[in-house]
């Protein structure tokens, strides 16, 4: 009997004329039973679950008052007496656990007398245990008229306790083992009893269920109570066997209040068993619908309440079955639209490589208005797709198109029910159509009375990969392209201006083409565009052509760059455009720098180059553009791993640099040689080609002095490298040639001991070993071109002889007035009392420090004690007008400041200085000549506004 809350409300008052609650065949079998409705709905339950004789027994139990007896005087003696009936799951079981020992007693032929003293000795009322008797009697007689149950398995007998049987092995076996044979048999036999006891636990509680439905009850997780049914809140009655436990889930026979809400005779049950014994009074709520690419279909979470006690939390269901119309959307949304599943179709394959395409335009011009949005993606497949699919015998199934002129009156919103089942479901979980689209959370009942209108029973919704690749293959038969997406579907606008030769794919260099990525990501540590390059080439990448990009972000650079001007150079760019499209139009040198370039042809466009004054270079260079500007730079190693990634390239080639010279070289050994004592080696090639792997790579070949003294010919990844290595090698290698001469070298400069003696500040190992190598290196080499064939190596030993002794008598001499020129200037220094003492011993230390033969060139030498006898004038000169002297310092100062600026910002981006600024800080010596000791005359003009010129031609 269906009832809108429970069995035990009883039936209501209905007019004659028009019922309003009718019996169904199940409440015609009740209404036979002359007990409680749910007594009766359990007896009916017994037969389904084939525990009819155990219902019996507990059933006529709970229509009667309870056989035990309980009296003030001797409440513990009675409680002791019954824990022999107690079972720890269960108070309904005490029941059966009473009758079988009532049984076995009366099987044992005891007269009535000693039945009452029995009952007597456990607390139980014979009187009771008479009418319990006679109630299951009867009872049993109707449920056998009924045909519920045979007359054979009505009645229940006591369950024959089996003895432990030995194992038959036993008579073989010695002592111990028979001990460890007895241990297993016991340990299996109480498996085999509670293996038992749990199958026929399961199917007397689940039928007892059925009738005691309302009387569940869960836990609290913060308390000793439950939490029952509509909002209910009870405790365990203290007498029961359950009451120390306290199970997470509770079946009760009655709740009785007293000063308490207590539950009395309760078992444990499962929560699953509520939904499997009572469908019809359970309500889903459905919530969180999404796409689980896992799984390969949309899910949804379910939720099953009992009049508002949540039965199950949470469990994934297929959305398709609750919702079609949202499930299926939400599958176009995920599947096909964001693409997030596995398919291997052909047509899916093609939109996913023709949207990446698209969008790598977008990524390119940095604006998302090439691809269309999701919701125009979402259309396309929408217009295509079923509504539903029916799948037929002969695979060829029918699809039932979307209605979108009518969605609106075919999806009311409102109360739902359990999904619409497909065939093999129980119809009573069959209910009305989903709810709205825009609803958090969907409940379901099966009360409602008003089931959705299906095409088909055996219709299913797009909401799973499997339903839709049956539909796509019985699609596809008609038009193979039905889902091919095009260009014109996918873009808002032509992109013309997005070309490969605006944003090409690789970027060239001599050793190769390398790839390029594209990503339009603002903060992204990938945004803008990634240049992956292998180790080997790291050294070989030169900043300034790296400065231009790829021609597509150009020119948002320049504009960036120019905007960084001061307005009234800014003005001169005006329009801006048309003003770097001119600048592009010059054809600039894209091996160089570009603000250099970009502030020439500001002066040039403003007709004065005089305005080059006016643009501090230093400072525009120092300015910080967006991330985007600059390359990003990802170096791998042969096998493809990443080793570093980064915007500065100076960074990643001190920090990698000594690497990827090594990697370099590796597998070149064709090409080197180790311990080279004579020229036998060929004639040098400037550079040569050689392949790694798919790539070809351009190495230098030169002559390197190693570390342990020995001459190899060495490949270098950088001709600067080779160059600077090589001079080394060649002045190592005719030294070995030149032995004689050395050996007359190393005896002595003329003058070197007392010379050493007065520049005591370098030990004089030091400065001989510094002044050999000056030596070698410019009678050797000097400023001829370095040999690179055996003719050339020997014409140039030929100089070498002829020049060495020239040579050596030159630094001798210079060394010698350079000696007595410090001593000089040091006694004037004195204790360091004179204003200028500090600043001037600074200044002759920085001159004269360990290793200034080799840093000092050639046409400098002459000059060394000019420049420490100009600093005695100075000395003697700065009391007659010292605020003079300051402001020339102050100005030489400045001009010094931005030479160490600029070679420090080179430095630090390994670049190479240019041989002006090599020779500018002796341009500043000569300065100083000319400020504070004129009468010493200089080589050529100087003055600071000459050098200040000089500067920014530099």
């Amino acid at each position: 009997m269906q009832e809108p809350q429970s069995l035990s409300d009883g039936l209501k008052s209905v007019s004659p004329t028009k019922p309003r609650y009718r019996l169904t065949k199940l409440g015609e079998q009740m209404a036979r039973l002359p007990i409680d409705p749910k007594i009766a709905r359990i007896l009916l339950a017994a037969k389904k679950h084939d525990c009819m004789a155990e219902i019996l027994v507990i059933a006529s139990a709970l229509s009667i008052q309870d056989p035990r007896e309980r009296p003030l005087e001797a409440r513990e003696a009675a409680a002791k007496a019954h824990e022999r009936f107690t079972d720890k799951q269960s108070d309904f079981l005490a029941y059966l656990n009473i009758w079988d020992s009532f049984q076995r007693e009366r099987d044992k032929g005891l007269s009535n007398k000693q039945l009452v003293q029995w009952c007597h000795q456990y607390f139980l009322s014979h009187l009771r245990m008479r009418e319990w008797r006679e109630l299951h009697r009867q009872l049993a007689e109707i449920a056998i008229e009924m045909g519920l149950t045979s007359k054979e398995q009505a009645f229940r007998r006591p369950p024959v306790q089996e003895q432990l049987r030995p194992s038959e092995q036993a008579g073989d076996q010695d002592l111990s083992a028979k001990l460890k044979q007895k241990q297993l048999d016991k340990k299996q036999h109480r498996a085999q009893i509670r293996a038992a006891k749990e199958a026929g636990y399961e199917q007397i509680h689940r039928a007892l269920l059925t009738g005691l439905i309302a009387n569940v009850g869960m836990k609290s997780p913060d308390g000793h109570d439950y939490t029952g049914a509509r909002g209910s809140h009870f405790h365990l009655f203290p007498a029961s066997a359950l009451f120390k436990s306290k199970p997470k889930w509770v079946m009760a026979a009655e709740l009785t209040e007293t000063t308490r809400l207590y539950a009395r005779d309760v078992a444990a049950i499962q929560p699953e068993w509520i939904e499997q014994e009572a469908p019809h009074l359970v309500k889903y709520h459905y919530f969180e619908p999404h796409w689980e690419q896992k799984r390969g279909e949309v899910v949804a979470s379910e939720r099953v309440t009992l009049y508002g006690l949540t039965v199950l939390p949470r469990r994934p269901v297929a959305y398709g079955r609750v919702a079609p119309e949202e499930a299926r959307e939400i599958f176009i949304r995920g599947a096909l639209v964001a693409q997030e599943c596995d398919l291997k179709a052909d047509f899916f394959v093609h939109n996913k490589k023709l949207i990446r395409e698209i969008a790598e335009l977008e990524h390119k011009s940095r604006k998302q208005d090439v691809l269309v949005d999701e919701e125009a993606l979402f259309d396309f497949y929408n217009q295509r797709l079923p509504e539903m699919y029916v799948p037929s015998e002969n695979n060829v199934g029918r699809a039932f198109m979307p209605d979108t002129a009518n969605a609106s009156a075919q999806t009311p919103s409102g109360m739902n029910a359990r999904p619409t089942p497909m065939p093999s479901e129980n119809p009573r979980r069959v209910g009305v159509n989903p709810p709205s689209q825009n609803a958090a959370e969907k409940t379901e009942t099966a009360n409602s009375n008003q089931p959705r209108q299906r095409p088909s029973e055996n219709a299913k919704p797009l909401a799973d990969i499997r339903t839709f690749q049956s539909w796509l293959k019985q699609a596809e038969q008609e038009n193979p392209r039905l889902l091919f997406l095009s260009k014109e579907d996918l873009m808002q606008h032509a992109a013309a201006h997005i070309t490969e030769e605006q944003f090409p794919k690789f970027y060239k260099t001599d050793d190769g083409k390398f790839k390029l990525a594209y990503r339009f990501e603002p903060h992204h540590p990938l945004d803008g565009v990634t240049l992956t390059v292998p180790l080997t080439v790291l050294n070989r990448l030169s900043a300034p052509a790296l400065e231009w990009l790829v021609p597509g972000m150009l020119r948002e650079k320049l504009q960036l760059l120019i905007k960084a001007l001061p307005k009234q150079i800014r003005r001169i760019c005006v329009p801006v455009p048309e003003f770097i499209t001119k600048f592009l139009e010059s054809s600039p040198n894209r091996q160089e720098p570009v603000i250099p370039q970009l502030a020439r042809f500001i002066a040039k466009t403003a007709g004065d180059m005089r305005l080059l004054e006016q643009i501090n270079l230093d400072d525009w260079q120092a300015f910080k553009l967006p991330d985007h500007c600059y390359f990003n730079l990802r170096i791998i190693d042969d096998g493809g791993q990443e080793l570093a990634i980064g915007r500065n390239l100076a960074g990643l080639q001190q920090e990698l640099g000594q690497a990827a010279a090594v990697t370099f070289r590796d597998n070149t050994q064709e090409f080197e040689r180790d311990n080279v004592t004579a020229w036998d080696i060929g004639t040098l090639p400037e550079s040569i080609k050689f392949a790694r792997g798919k790539q070809q790579l351009t190495g230098f070949l030169g002559l390197q002095k190693e570390k342990n003294g020995n001459i190899a010919l060495r490949l270098f990844d950088t001709a600067e490298a080779a160059q600077a290595a090589h001079r080394q090698g060649i002045i190592a290698l005719m030294q070995l040639q030149l032995k004689e001469h050395m050996k007359d070298l190393n005896k002595g400069i003329p003058g070197f001991t007392q010379a050493a003696m007065l520049l005591k500040h370098i030990s004089a190992d030091t400065l001989r070993d510094d002044l050999t190598t000056a030596i070698c290196d410019r009678a050797f080499i000097g400023d001829d071109e370095l040999p690179r064939s055996e003719k050339a190596f020997k014409e140039q030993i030929k100089r070498a002889r002829s020049r060495l002794p020239a040579v050596k008598e030159a630094v001798s001499r210079y060394l010698q007035d350079t000696a007595a020129a410090y001593a000089e200037l040091n006694a004037k220094l004195g204790n360091g009392k004179h204003p200028l003492a500090a600043l001037l011993r600074s200044r002759m230390q920085t001159l004269l420090a360990a290793g200034f033969a080799q840093r000092t060139p050639w046409s400098q030498w002459p000059r060394l004690p000019v420049y420490l006898k100009a600093m005695a004038l100075r000395m003697e000169k700065y009391s007659g007008n010292p605020a003079r002297d300051a402001a020339r310092e102050a100005d030489i100062q400045e001009l010094e400041q931005m030479w160490q600026e600029k070679t420090d910002a080179l430095q630090k981006q390994n670049q190479p200085l240019s041989d002006g600024l090599k020779m500018f800080p002796w341009q500043l010596e000569e300065l100083r000549v000319s400020l504070f000791a004129q009468e010493l005359k200089t080589p050529y003009p100087v003055s600071v506004k000459r050098l200040v010129k000089e500067w920014e031609s530099l």
